[in-house]
């Protein structure tokens, strides 16, 4: 991961990024790569150069905003759903790559080793998801669906796959 340097008062403007002279802002750089600047502190996603940590990362760190807002049973359930499925298009993308390995790589390397660790934590994610109740007594006031609501986003976004 590369180190992120905070820059606070550009000398001239990055049109590019929109910084303009004055402005606070994040520069950081990978090994024989680009520099990168962004007046925002970059998202773990950008400070990797692995697809499936940066994927993993998005999901990760959109959990919360995700799910905020969300009161009644079937916005939630609409929302878990979804996250459950990109979950699993991640999955799918791992499994792909495992799969696509030789058998003696597979059994025998680190990197089949990562990849299997990989699809089981996905799996597990998946999983735990899978055993949240998402339900709501019918007799609840509004008050209390609002109350139940935010106790169902907070199991929600305190699952995480682990990785």
């Amino acid at each position: 991961m590369p180190k992120v340097i905070t820059i606070k008062s550009a000398r001239k403007d990055y049109p590019e990024s929109n910084i303009k002279k004055g402005d606070t802002y994040y520069k950081w750089k990978f090994n024989f790569g680009p520099e990168h600047k962004s007046k925002t502190y970059p998202r773990r996603s950008q400070l990797t150069r692995s697809d499936f940590l940066g994927q993993l990362y998005d999901l990760q760190d959109d959990m919360d905003k995700r799910f905020s807002g969300l009161l009644t049973e079937e916005e939630i359930q609409s929302e878990l759903d979804t996250l459950k499925d990109d979950i699993q298009n991640l999955l799918d993308e791992v499994q792909e790559r495992f799969d696509g390995m030789p058998d003696q790589l597979r059994e025998n390397s680190s990197s089949g080793e990562i990849l299997q660790e990989r699809i089981d934590a996905l799996d597990g994610w998946i999983a735990d998801l899978d055993s949240v109740d998402v339900s709501f007594d019918e007799d609840l006031t509004e008050e209390e669906k609002a109350e139940r609501a935010e106790e169902i986003i907070l199991e929600i976004t305190s699952l995480d796959c682990g990785l």
